[in-house]
């Protein structure tokens, strides 16, 4: 089995914020968890590939993509993860 996606500290920082916090723009994701900016990019562009977090653009002129997490996906993850731990959910 490969590693799961969430096995990243920053990404999975980045995720929690997203699902206990709600969407916000990566300049504030970047303020909030002390990240650089080059790296909450980096995670939030593999977190919206594999389906875990969506972007769109909330307000017009406002160039800052709004990130949302993918709540059904991150499921079928954390899932995926126990299974591979031995874990039950």
């Amino acid at each position: 089995m490969e590693p799961s996606i969430l096995m990243n500290l920053p990404r999975s920082r980045i995720l929690h914020m997203l699902v206990t916090h709600g969407p916000a723009p990566a300049p504030d994701i970047s303020d909030a968890l002390s990240l650089s900016a080059a790296t909450v990019n980096r995670e939030l562009e593999q977190l919206t590939r594999a389906g875990f977090v969506s972007a769109s653009v909330a307000i017009p002129g406002n160039f800052d993509s709004i990130y949302a997490s993918d709540a059904p996906q991150i499921f079928q993850e954390m899932t995926r993860v126990c299974q591979f731990l031995g874990l039950e959910l």
